[in-house]
């Protein structure tokens, strides 16, 4: 009876992570590293117990390889000690660079990626022109050009002498 309502939850969950929200994006990509993360663990685990108890190696493992005689050829001998690690260090290799674009996008995701969006987002419409902040009370403002500040610079001369008189 409880199935359906269970059903139905399940639909809404995947709908809500379905969402472009940036704390769900951060949670999934969070959830996958951590995932992805642990299943590596485990293969290296698994390598290295099958170091210690070659003999113990599952009978699925012989049936998965015999349909791929290709990769079974590849492989060291089942019953040697260094197998599992033969076969999972291709593996472990080759998903390294997936948990790595899963770790260097979880740490953009949130906060940096709004900071991201803000500085790639197009510049706003042009205005009538530029912002000019109001003067405070009792000011002048002069506008002077660059020539014009250039020339009273020059004028103006040194406040002290650059080279010492002699004596």
């Amino acid at each position: 009876m409880y199935e359906p309502v269970l059903m139905w939850a399940g639909v809404a969950l995947l709908a809500a992570l379905c969402l472009p929200l940036t704390g769900v994006h951060k949670l999934i990509l969070e959830l996958s590293a951590w995932a992805l993360r642990l299943a590596l663990l485990a293969l290296l685990g698994a390598a290295a117990y099958l170091w210690f108890y070659p003999e113990q190696l599952p009978s699925r493992v012989m049936g998965a390889l015999g349909e791929f005689p290709g990769l079974k050829s590849l492989l060291p001998d089942p019953t040697a000690q260094y197998f599992g690690i033969s076969a999972v260090a291709p593996v472990v290799v080759a998903t390294l660079p997936l948990l790595a674009i899963l770790d260097v996008t979880r740490k953009l995701a949130g906060r940096r990626l709004r900071r991201l969006r803000a500085l790639s987002s197009p510049p706003a419409a042009p205005t009538a022109g530029p912002v000019v902040p109001a003067p405070r009370p009792g000011t002048v403002i002069r506008w002077i050009n660059r020539r014009t500040a250039a020339d009273a610079i020059v004028t103006a001369g040194a406040r002290k002498p650059s080279v010492p008189a002699s004596a």
